[in-house]
């Protein structure tokens, strides 16, 4: 069951097409990717809190306190792939006894090109540990907040393929 909000339910009415991206969490920190630019206010960021003691001077927040690294933030996927998710009826009343059989999975192919023929999704391979990361498939509108945005898919990356052009993702429902 998925909440959503007015503005959510009266952007999909209006025929307007939802940016689908890929949050991705590593020990790293937090990066998203989509099929086309995304505005900063997707990820749920807003302006900067300057540390300047105007807000909370009492100490009992620090600067920066509660917040994510935001490392990239790029039109990087070629493919979200299919969804796979299967329910079979467990025993008893049909619709209400719908169980999950297969846990949710998605495969995500990412672009390993960049400027002056760099391999960016290869140095992310090298330095960041991609498997057992932290993958998000979010739905939303560019003019909504993040805090409308629905998460689709929440999993884990259980296997990945790098070549000279694509990394492939595969993601596991956790």
């Amino acid at each position: 069951m998925y909440s959503l909000s007015q503005a959510f339910s009266r952007a999909v009415s209006e025929g307007r097409t939802p940016i689908l991206a890929l949050r991705l969490t590593t020990s790293f920190g937090v990066r998203y990717w989509a099929d086309r630019a995304l505005p900063l206010r997707h990820s749920g960021l807003t302006d900067p809190l300057m540390a300047d003691g105007a807000a909370l001077a009492d100490g009992s927040q620090r600067a920066g306190e509660g917040s994510f690294s935001l490392l990239e933030m790029a039109p990087r996927v070629l493919s979200l792939g299919r969804l796979r998710e299967t329910l079979a009826p467990q025993s008893g009343d049909f619709l209400a006894s719908l169980g999950q059989e297969e846990p949710a999975s998605i495969t995500v192919t990412l672009a390993n090109d960049g400027p002056d023929d760099q391999r960016p999704m290869s140095r992310i391979e090298a330095r960041e540990n991609l498997l057992g990361a932290v993958g998000e498939l979010i739905v939303g509108f560019a003019d909504a907040p993040a805090r409308e945005h629905m998460v689709r898919f929440h999993g884990q990356v259980v296997s990945y393929t790098l070549s000279a052009t694509a990394l492939r993702l595969c993601l596991k429902a956790a």
